[in-house]
């Protein structure tokens, strides 16, 4: 139980915690677990962020497990652009055309879409945005 391994659309997601343990990062190839600070508020970077800098921000992959002896509450907030906002990679983090975009770009709206769709279920949205060799 509990959330699967994903990551966040939008740009930024604040999340607070409070009680239990449970929210994992993955960082250096392992699963990290995040410990709650009173009062803090926990800020991730999202898969539109790593889009708009071309891939030089990582969206935050990150899980949350259950502990079945004590309560864990969090708030989240996600921000993101309006629905109808093209984003793609930044011309300027382009270096002047030098770096090809590693990202197609599309409407918030259409990505959002993509969460919900038949055809990637258990994949991540983020990937089908990539561009590769064969798209």
């Amino acid at each position: 139980m509990g959330i699967p391994a994903h990551t966040d659309y939008g740009l930024l997601t604040f999340l607070t915690q409070h009680g239990s343990n449970g929210l994992e990062i993955f960082h250096g190839d392992k699963w990290v677990e995040v410990h709650p600070i009173k009062g803090a508020i926990l800020v991730n970077t999202c898969d539109h962020i790593e889009i708009i800098t071309n891939g030089k921000y990582k969206s935050v992959l990150h899980r949350a497990k259950v502990n079945t002896e004590k309560t864990r509450m969090s708030i989240v907030s996600s921000i993101g652009p309006s629905p109808d906002t093209f984003v793609g990679p930044m011309e300027e983090l382009l270096g002047d055309g030098k770096e090809e975009a590693k990202y197609k770009g599309m409407k918030y709206m259409e990505y959002f879409d993509l969460m919900y769709d038949p055809k990637l279920f258990g994949k991540s949205c983020l990937e089908y945005v990539k561009i590769t060799a064969n798209h």
